[in-house]
């Protein structure tokens, strides 16, 4: 486990975001943490003892000229019953930016340093607290917009997928030690685990959970990460009025002028836990103007990146040829069958249900690609089909299946190391059917084993670890 840089120093950073709010927090952490304490807080009643983890309320001053800074309430919590396992102090002042600057230039002042990113719970990691696939849950959680997220990174904090990767690595561990019991003893016959039962072990043990965890990364990325999804159509066939009735807000203007719309206009939507960034986009028609033909534009470029789309059509009036200018731009998302087509302004047509079911068939014949295909309808005016919508959204994004995360998610590091651990295994699996050599077989196991390692940090290099941290936030 590599040593942390500049280890024995204090480190001081703001924990709460910078700008207007309720309260501001200044964190510290190393060796001087108690002397800062005596240096630059003044308690309303003299301290004997600094009593660990208990709040203390005073003023916070500058030592150098006693001046007083802001009044303050102050804790220290001492090692190794902190976050980082050393002395821990935290200054709760007022948020005012001159107030937190001033604190922490004090500090620095009197021997802390300016915490680099993330070394709070960098120094968590090297002390043990926690292990490296933890401390990434740490930075989910602080990155974390839709309900479901959060519940995966806790699920990782608490040590779910450490605690996988642990049994995975016992499995592979008892499998070496049978190998080296044939390689120390070849000419004996000692057959504690016959090579049937050994291969087993390992597809039980290692290989079905490994790739169970892989297949997770595709199917929950969407859970951890979002999606976007795109309102396509011709001009006036209600995107804009979709996009305020499912944000419960006026984000786009809506006129009865066509085009009113000429660039991307987002909203964000928490649908069933899942983060959706829904876009509205330029309204597609044969002979747009100099301003539609870059809004057209964007939405090609949207195109490459989006999850899924919907195709809005005005069920009050005939198809149109400029209606299907949509799926056009749309083929690489029709290709993946992520398009969901949207009848709007049911509000205006008297038996909608079987006139969208016949304007469906028509569309289908026309697009035998399409044949199939999800529709909906929906009234962005009174309402009537929204949630309806939202379902259907989901469905799509999750290829229809159950709305129901899987328990670990890992991320794209951990996902690589995986892939790479599991590649051994399937090598050690087969050289076990061939009878190749147990010393080779042991060989592709401690590879696996290496692999997992660095998910918790058990094999990781230092420039891997500077990368992973140097994405967290100053105070965390």
């Amino acid at each position: 486990m590599p040593d942390i840089c500049r280890g024995e120093d204090t480190i001081v950073a703001l924990a709460t975001p910078s700008g207007p709010g309720g309260i501001g927090i200044v964190r510290v952490s190393g060796p001087l943490s108690a002397q800062l304490f005596r240096s630059v807080f003044r308690p309303v009643k003299p301290i004997k003892v600094i009593q660990s983890h208990r709040l203390y309320y005073g003023w916070a001053c500058d030592p150098r000229d006693h001046t007083v800074i802001d009044e303050v309430l102050v804790v220290l919590m001492k090692a190794p019953h902190s976050y980082t396992k050393e002395d821990v102090m935290e200054i709760q002042c007022h948020s005012g930016s001159a107030i937190l600057r001033r604190i922490i230039e004090t500090l620095i002042g009197q021997g802390a340093r300016l915490a680099d990113p993330g070394e709070f719970t960098k120094r968590a990691f090297i002390n043990g607290r926690i292990d490296l696939a933890q401390a990434e849950a740490v930075l989910d959680l602080t990155q974390a917009c839709g309900d479901t997220a959060g519940q995966l990174a806790v699920r990782q904090l608490q040590g779910c997928l450490s605690k996988r990767i642990k049994d995975i690595r016992n499995t592979i561990k008892e499998s070496i030690a049978t190998l080296e019991v044939a390689i120390d003893y070849p000419d004996e016959e000692l057959e504690i685990i016959t090579e049937t039962q050994l291969r087993e072990l390992l597809i039980t043990g290692a290989q079905n959970p490994l790739n169970s965890m892989i297949d997770a990364f595709d199917r929950g990325k969407i859970y951890k990460e979002g999606a976007e999804v795109l309102i396509v159509g011709r001009p006036n066939v209600g995107k804009s009025s979709l996009l305020n009735a499912l944000a419960c807000e006026d984000r786009a203007i809506v006129t009865p002028i066509p085009g009113t719309t000429r660039d991307t206009i987002e909203a964000l939507l928490n649908i069933q836990g899942i983060l959706v960034r829904l876009i509205d986009t330029a309204g597609i028609r044969p002979d747009p103007d100099a301003i539609e033909t870059i809004g057209i534009e964007r939405i090609r470029k949207k195109v490459k990146f989006a999850q899924a789309a919907l195709w809005m059509l005005d069920l009050s009036e005939p198809l149109r040829p400029e209606d299907f200018g949509a799926p056009e731009i749309l083929y690489v998302l029709q290709k993946r069958k992520k398009i969901l087509i949207v009848f709007n302004k049911i509000d205006k047509v008297s038996a909608w249900e079987s006139m969208a079911e016949k304007r469906a068939s028509e569309i289908f014949s026309r697009l035998q690609e399409m044949a199939g295909g999800v529709w909906v309808g929906t009234s962005a005016i009174t309402g009537e089909g929204l949630e309806n919508l939202s379902r259907l959204i989901i469905n799509k994004l999750l290829d229809e299946a159950p709305a129901e995360p899987p328990d670990i998610v890992p991320n794209l590091r951990q996902k690589e190391a995986l892939e790479t651990a599991v590649k051994s295994v399937n090598s050690a699996i087969g050289n076990i059917s061939q009878g190749i050599s147990p010393d080779l077989i042991s060989i592709d196991l401690r590879e696996a084993i290496s692999a997992l390692g660095e998910i918790t940090g058990d094999s990781i290099t230092d420039e891997v670890l500077d990368h992973i941290f140097s994405h967290f936030c100053l105070g965390k």
